[in-house]
This record gives structure tokens, sequence and C-alpha cells, in this order.
């Protein structure tokens, strides 16, 4: 391990030859170690210091480790806990995990394994330390309750359009690519309206199957069909004078195309299988990620329904296409994740921040959250450090994986043959954006260090579409 510990080890263990051993480890490298054989003994001496790394039998004479844990967690001092344990079963795991222990390690003890635990103890204490200007605050949050967040021009002309369409009944087809948000706009739609008490039901027709479908939307009488053993209502029904949602509206069949036309002319439907007119009183809202004008085109998808629900377009931008929204969503995603796991994450650096800006995310706001929800739960303390996004997505693999077009901050992963191919494009992208990032945006500096002129540097930085922080965390 690299040079001496700041901070004091306290062994905790009833086994005095372990407690020796290890004493006599870390002392050899130059180390203060304190040690007790009784949980009451422990923690008395750790009550004299205002931080400790704490190596901690998970089985002792007087209590049991995670009892210590939860003690150490009401003192609001930083502590970092090893659990040492003969005893691995996943009910105590899970235990020491909930009460924020570090590490977790099985007897008999591999000494390189304790010292890697240590040396992430050490990163753990560095990172606190870290410089007030490299990081950012993180709002707290009275709930969980989603909003929409955004301070562009693009989305500032969604919430406009929100305001306008909400204190009316007339539909409303909202476009965008998955993961955009477009269930968000309608129930903030729905909340904007006069009947914001009454139900918001959402309906995603690419997720039930026609025939299902058409009952679920409609209800059905007993023994309308095979297994209609009683009567249902529907959604329509359910919804009264609240809004029902249909998500994925292109995967909807013609025939049930047809019956939500009726629904929107007539305002009333009938249950599968009944002859009694019910009337519809609910607002419709529709939303796709496909071009329906295509569709229509193509045959694929009713014109006189497209044209009936294409009263009023929302577009949700894609996230590449609002840049600046990434610090806001990320601190918002932060504390609200923070919030539901109770994690309390009160900073996030900026250099992290600049590391999502200039990630690509073709899964939109939805990955975005995905992948800061993944770092919250596996990130340790109350501060967010790049090291933290970068070590949780390296475990994530599949649909989820972060697929950068130039990841500015990452080491490179080589393959075996030690080559990783990359293009000129690539190396010079990452060198420029290194380096504005290094001199804080000073461009002068930047182009100083580059040997390019500043027009020359403008033009790169716009070609290459990166992008610094600093532009959009200003004070209001």
């Amino acid at each position: 391990m690299g040079g001496v510990s700041p901070q004091p080890i306290v062994i905790i263990d009833d086994d005095k030859a372990i407690r020796k051993t290890l004493q006599l480890h870390f002392e050899s490298q130059g180390m203060q170690v304190i040690t007790a054989n009784f949980a009451k003994e422990g923690l008395e001496k750790l009550e004299q210091l205002d931080s400790a790394i704490v190596i901690l039998d998970l089985r002792l004479p007087d209590t049991d480790g995670v009892e210590i844990l939860k003690e150490l967690s009401k003192t609001g001092k930083n502590y970092y806990s090893i659990i040492i344990t003969a005893y691995p079963d996943m009910e105590s795991t899970v235990k020491a995990v909930q009460n924020g222990v570090g590490e977790y390690i099985h007897k008999p003890i591999d000494i390189q394994e304790l010292d890697n635990a240590v040396a992430k103890a050490e990163d753990f204490f560095s990172s606190l330390k870290a410089n007030d200007e490299s990081l950012v605050s993180v709002p707290p949050l009275d709930s969980t309750d989603t909003v929409f967040v955004g301070k562009g021009q693009l989305m500032k002309e969604v919430f406009k359009m929100v305001g306008m369409v909400s204190m009316s009944k007339s539909p409303v087809l909202i476009t965008g690519e998955s993961g955009t948000g477009k269930e968000l706009v309608a129930k903030a739609i729905h909340l904007s309206s006069k009947n914001a008490s009454a139900p918001f039901i959402s309906i995603n027709c690419s997720a039930i199957v026609d025939t299902l479908l058409e009952s679920e939307l409609f209800g059905h009488v007993k023994g309308a069909f095979t297994g209609a053993i009683n009567a249902k209502e529907g959604k329509f029904a359910l919804a009264g004078d609240g809004t029902i949602f249909l998500d994925e509206i292109s995967e909807m069949s013609f025939g049930l195309q047809a019956k939500i036309l009726r629904v929107l002319q007539e305002r009333e439907f009938e249950q599968v299988g009944g002859k009694t007119k019910i009337k519809a009183n609910c607002r419709i809202l529709y939303a796709t990620n496909k071009n329906l004008e295509q569709m229509v085109r193509e045959g694929k998808f009713r014109d006189d329904l497209y044209y009936r629900i294409k009263v009023i377009n929302i577009h949700i931008p894609p996230l590449r296409e609002r840049v600046e929204d990434i610090p806001l969503l990320a601190l918002y995603f932060i504390a609200k994740k923070g919030l539901e796991t109770d994690r309390g994450i009160k900073y996030v650096s900026r250099e992290a921040l600049n590391w999502l800006m200039n990630r690509q995310w073709p899964g939109n706001v939805r990955q975005l959250e995905n992948a800061i929800t993944h770092t919250v739960i596996m990130s340790r303390g109350d501060r967010i450090f790049l090291k933290h996004f970068m070590a949780a997505h390296k475990e994530k693999t599949g649909a989820e994986e972060l697929t950068p077009e130039v990841n500015i901050d990452a080491p490179v992963v080589t393959p075996k043959n030690g080559y990783r191919p990359v293009s000129l494009n690539e190396v010079e992208k990452e060198q420029i954006a290194k380096t504005l990032n290094h001199t804080k945006w000073h461009k002068g500096e930047t182009c100083r260090i580059l040997g390019i002129t500043r027009p020359r540097l403008d033009r790169k930085i716009k070609k290459y579409g990166i992008v610094s922080l600093h532009q959009y965390l200003q004070d209001d």
C-alpha cells in the first residue's frame, strides 16, 4: 500500500492471535493500530477518535458486529468498517451492508484482500478531503415524486405546451425517442388540469396482446369470451373524469384503432360482449416513439385516427439535443435515489458531471437515471466522484451499459493483444477535452498548451461537441 495511512486502524476481535497478527502487519507499514477484544471496549476507544478504519469481527462475546455498525452510524463521525467473519451467510451479509459496512471478508483472512480493503478505506478518506471548489452540492428533496427537470430552451417550450394544453380536453400526441419521458409529460398535463384529483391511468399498448387490450380498455360482460367468469370494468370506466394515457399507440391493431376513434367521436363505448353504451368522460393522451405520419403513408396506421389524435403534438427532444440539462438531471436523480435508498448523498464532483455531459446516452433520460441509480447504490459516503461512476459502470453489462463516443477521463481498456484501435478524431477530442478540463476551460491557456490558435480551438470544440459543466451550473 502506498505510504502511511493518515487514519488509525481499530481492530475489534476476540481472537487474540488474529488481533496480534493484524497489529504487527499494519504497524510494520507505519500505521497506528488500536485493538480491542470486546465490542464495549472497541466503542469506548472509537469515541476518542474523530475517524478511523474499523476492522471488526462479526461475532463478539458481548454483541455482534452489526450492532457496533449501528452504534457507529449514530455518532455522525467518519468510520470505514471492514467486517471479518468465519460465519459467512446471506442474512448477516445483508444486515452488514444495510448498516454501512465497507468491505466483508471471510476467515481465514487473505491478507492481500484485507490490504485492498484498507486501501479502499484510504481512498474513501482522501475523497472526504476534496477541495470544496471541485464539488457541487446536491439539492435536498422532500419527496421522491418524479418531476420534469430542465432549463434549456427546448424543454422550456415543452413546459409551455404542457401549460397551454392542460386546461382543455383536446387530444394530445406526445412523441419522442424511448426513454425521453413521454409518460412524465402526460402526467404533468393531467396534474395541471382541473381534474388533477381524478385517476391517471397508463396503458402500454405494446405490452398487452390485442384481444386482452380491448377488454383492458373497455371491460367485458360475464361470458363474453372463454374465461370471462365475471364482468369487469375497463380502464375508460375506471378513469372517470381523469386521464387515460395510451403509450405506444402505434402498436394498436386496426380494429382497436377504429374503436378508439369511435370513443373520440362519440364519447362513448361498449364493453366486450355488451350492448349498453357507456359514456366516456375521460381525457385521452397518446404517445409513440415512431413516425405515425410515415406509418399512415405505408398503410400501417389509420389516417382518420392519426388526424384526430394529432390535434396538438408535444415532441420531447432526445438527451443529446439538451446536453445542458444533464447536470441538473444528474443532481436531481442523485438526490432522488439518495432519498429512496437513505444514502444521504450531499455532493458530486464537477469532474463526474463533466464526464456525464460528454457521454452518449442512446437510452436518453431513462438510461441516465438507471446509471445514476446504480452508482448511488454502489457508492459509499456522502460524496460521488468520477471513480464511483466508472467503478459502477464497469460492473454493468448489456443494453444499459454506457456507450461513450469518447470517454475523456476513463483509462484506456486494451484487448488481450495490447492494442485498442482508435480514430485520430477520438484521440484529438480526448486530448482537447482533457486539456480544457485541466485549465478549467481557460481557452487562452488551453491554446498555449495545445499549440493552436483560438479560432481553431473553437472550431474543434464545435466539431466534437465538447461541453463544459461551468456553462450550465451558473447561479440563477
